[in-house]
């Protein structure tokens, strides 16, 4: 369990609500929350902004920061989920016996969830995963009350829903037959297979497959690394994760500029180059990017790295539990530090760009370019 730790010694930073609860410029920032409710802003310069209160548990954020999240109080997600924009609260329909797997759409315009009760599963021996036996609806955000169904059968926690950076698709993962998952992209009102696989689950920690900012969908299939329709590299498990409980463990990312793709399973991740040139195997699971000049890992003594693509590694944190973010322009990403109550931003390079004192643990949930593009944190602890 993730405990919250308030600091309330530091300097705060005032916070600026306009009329309307959304910030009256729009420039590259990131989106966080307040020890997991509420909403706010925060730019490499410039104040705190609140845009949605602490009354919701935000589950995902579009690049304006309209939330969809569930009441405060509801930590295991039981339902109903809302629509938050501002002061606005709507509730969705479908989502009020357990809701799970929220995301908007890159276009913002669209929200998916899928319905239904989180349950552990254990597969095999020392292998665990939380599946939902549920359906996945798809909402305009225009017209909430008309979600429609657009899929339903096992889904895992870990394989959710992820929108590609623009317009309105979503890849995801679907158990169709017992030990067979499928990759599935919805695309503008239809469904269509990508890949499928025997495994009792493809990853048990983060997602399995990401997408490009070109929009191109990266997946890892068994042992193999696929980009589009091109296998770049083979023997994943061999490379990184010899052991058997490890091999589950996957997250997957491009960097900034869709030049390089980082693979973890378990405690090591990959960079390669496009092509399947492997560049460098680091220490520790995959969390994000540094722009497009390194990887962000948590790992041995939970430490925080950032491993350049070339060159020493240094350790940013210790006892590091939660999300960090890249600027999707790979201009700086940001972290927070609980135990100070504190946001750091630095450059792709690694060095510093602000230190923000808060009174309050922030947990990022997104950042974004200021141009409707927005990017998501790649992995978890």
């Amino acid at each position: 369990m993730r405990k919250l730790a308030l600091c309330a010694s530091f300097a705060v930073l005032a916070l600026a609500v306009g009329a309307s609860g959304q910030p009256p410029t729009v420039s590259p920032a990131v989106l966080f929350s307040k020890g997991f409710v509420g909403v706010y802003r925060l730019a490499p310069s410039g104040p705190v902004r609140r845009l949605v209160g602490t009354d919701i548990r935000p589950l995902a954020v579009a690049a304006d920061g309209t939330a969809a999240g569930v009441r405060a109080a509801d930590r295991g997600q039981d339902g109903p989920l809302f629509i938050a924009r501002g002061t606005t609260r709507t509730e969705l329909p479908h989502s009020g016996d357990g809701v799970h797997c929220v995301a908007f759409s890159g276009d913002g315009s669209r929200v998916v969830y899928v319905s239904g009760k989180a349950v552990l599963a254990k597969p095999s021996p020392g292998l665990e995963y939380f599946r939902i036996d549920g359906t996945l609806w798809l909402a305009d955000i225009a017209n909430p009350e008309r979600a429609r169904a657009i899929d339903s059968g096992t889904f895992a926690v870990s394989e959710c829903p992820l929108p590609a950076p623009a317009g309105q698709r979503f890849a995801y993962r679907l158990q169709t037959a017992p030990g067979v998952w499928e990759l599935r992209l919805y695309r503008y009102g239809g469904v269509a297979t990508v890949a499928d696989e025997q495994t009792p689950i493809p990853s048990n920690h983060d997602r399995s497959f990401a997408f490009a900012p070109n929009g191109t969908l990266a997946f890892i299939r068994a042992d193999e690394l696929w980009v589009g329709h091109r296998r770049i590299a083979s023997r994943l498990v061999r490379k990184l994760a010899p052991h058997q409980r490890a091999s589950h463990a996957m997250a997957l990312d491009f960097s900034s500029d869709g030049r390089l793709i980082a693979a973890s399973l378990g405690d090591k991740t990959a960079i390669f180059r496009l092509n399947g040139r492997l560049l460098r195997v680091v220490h520790g699971h995959l969390i994000d990017w540094s722009g497009s000049q390194g990887v962000l890992t948590i790992g041995a003594m939970i430490a925080f790295y950032r491993y350049p693509v070339r060159g020493r590694v240094r350790v940013l944190a210790y006892h590091f539990k939660l999300p960090a973010v890249s600027d999707p322009a790979g201009d700086w990403f940001v972290y927070p530090l609980a135990s100070r109550g504190r946001l750091a931003f630095r450059r792709a390079d690694g060095s510093l760009l602000r230190n923000v004192s808060l009174h309050f643990v922030a947990v990022p949930l997104a950042a974004t370019n200021g141009r409707g593009r927005i990017d998501l944190p790649a992995g978890s602890y």
